[in-house]
């Protein structure tokens, strides 16, 4: 069912903010209420998502963190060495950004419709449909270390031998580029640092992992 809300809480750099003051991540900054000048994202396909001022809550996370460098001190932006899909190298941008407000992986026209041609997916209604056998993983290496998401995190549904598919394309004129959304978010647990303008990455633990 749709969830109610009253309004977007923009967590990305000033300079994306059009009103006056200080953006909501500058004034807990000044508040000095915070411990350390980030804050965690934790998102899940089947428990509650969680958001971490000031920290982050290790309850969620199953590895060291791997950090980042902010490339753009607009979105949370980072340079991308290389992207792989199934041994394919794809060539459609060198930027990318994180954001929890995007619920797919999206990505450059041509890249995506690479992806496509190569797993022989179907549009049905806006959505990627594929046969499940085909999807290999997609490899983003950005900083020299290599994110990976494998078939079961690219796919949203399955039904018999089809898979329904977290992927779409997404147009920028003059600034093609991947959006990392909830697709990776849910392998990886973010830790977004303000105060040092990097992202430090971990594999998230699944809700079944915390049981004993």
């Amino acid at each position: 069912g749709k969830m109610p809300f009253g309004g977007v809480l923009g967590l990305a750099w000033p300079a994306l903010c059009d009103g006056p003051g200080p953006t909501i991540l500058q004034a807990l900054n000044q508040s000095g209420e915070l411990d350390e000048p980030v804050f965690g994202f934790y998102l899940a396909d089947d428990a509650a998502g969680q958001l971490v001022f000031g920290g982050v809550d290790p309850v969620h996370i199953a590895s060291p963190f791997t950090w980042v460098d902010v490339s753009e001190k607009l979105w949370w932006t980072v340079t991308l060495d290389q992207v792989e899909f199934d041994g394919q190298t794809l060539t459609g941008s060198k930027t990318a950004i994180v954001d929890s407000g995007t619920s797919l992986l999206a990505g450059p026209k041509e890249d995506i419709h690479a992806i496509l041609e190569i797993i022989g997916a179907k549009n049905m209604s806006g959505l990627y449909v594929a046969n499940c056998q085909n999807i290999s993983s997609i490899d983003f290496t950005i900083g020299g270390s290599t994110f990976s998401l494998e078939p079961e995190d690219l796919v949203l549904q399955q039904q018999g031998d089809e898979c329904l598919l977290g992927i779409e394309e997404i147009y920028i004129p003059n600034n093609p580029l991947w959006i990392l959304g909830d697709v990776f978010m849910r392998k990886f647990y973010v830790q977004f640092d303000f105060g040092n303008a990097r992202m430090g990455f971990a594999l998230a633990r699944k809700p079944s992992d915390n049981w004993v």
